[in-house]
């Protein structure tokens, strides 16, 4: 057997077992942690990052999910464009509920002004698809992994991506049928934007003993957010087939 053979045998084998005992969300946790005490943080999170099972998991999430966007954008053309317009009115009412909040209140007027962007951008989109011009870049929520059914347990959601990448952006080439996630590994978003920010903030043994402490004994929710931010967030690009 060659040399290159002998030493990658046991080193694919044991990736395999590290892959297989140990929880996915832990895992990108704690391997981002890593590359972020390290300055590696521009190394990303790829295929390899995962086992073949997990992937093939999301490749049904995502698979349902551009089904169930494609079904929205291809209705006809007058039901497309009534709705584009609901969707103006809610982003101008999320605008006007916004000027009514206290200046103080930042995470709140984040959180309304986010519903506010997130309307208008589907908005744009339902007129586009209108025109035929159908959308090939989506972000995948919260909401989209089913139900709740237990502690960080979700059930649209077996392998736990919800807690590994939460919301990611991911976009389509509908003539292959592959798509690409492309994101950072940092949660910095209008839910956890906060709780990332005051993380990225504490000194390094302080972020270590919180980092430790969320994997190990606290809510494993918080997995979910990463608590890596700025320079410490870490690129994600992970391909898979839709078909």
């Amino acid at each position: 057997m060659p040399l290159n053979e002998l030493i990658s045998a046991p080193l694919n084998a044991l990736n395999n077992a590290y892959q297989n005992n140990v929880d996915m969300r832990k895992r990108v946790y704690g391997e981002s942690l890593l590359k972020s005490f390290t300055g590696r943080t521009d190394t990303p999170i790829t295929n390899d990052s995962f086992s073949s099972e997990e992937q093939q998991a999301l490749d049904a999430l995502v698979k349902q999910h551009y089904a169930q966007k494609m079904a929205q954008f291809q209705r006809p053309r007058k039901a497309l464009l009534a709705n584009a317009q609901e969707l103006e009115k809610a982003a101008e009412q999320e605008l006007g509920y916004a000027k009514t909040i206290d200046p103080s209140r930042t995470e709140t007027l984040a959180r309304i002004t986010g519903n506010a962007r997130r309307y208008s951008t589907i908005a744009q989109q339902l007129r586009d698809a209108a025109e035929g011009k159908l959308p090939t870049d989506f972000a995948f929520g919260y909401m989209d992994y089913g139900e709740r059914i237990g502690k960080n347990v979700y059930d649209n959601d077996p392998k736990g991506w919800a807690q590994t990448l939460g919301r990611f952006r991911y976009k389509v080439d509908p003539a292959t049928g592959s798509y690409e996630v492309y994101d950072k590994y940092d949660f910095n978003n209008e839910a956890h934007k906060y709780n990332a920010e005051n993380y990225a903030e504490m000194s390094a043994p302080k972020r270590l003993f919180n980092a430790l402490l969320n994997t190990s004994i606290g809510d494993q929710y918080a997995l979910g957010e990463a608590y890596l931010a700025g320079k410490n967030a870490v690129p994600v690009t992970i391909k898979g087939k839709l078909k």
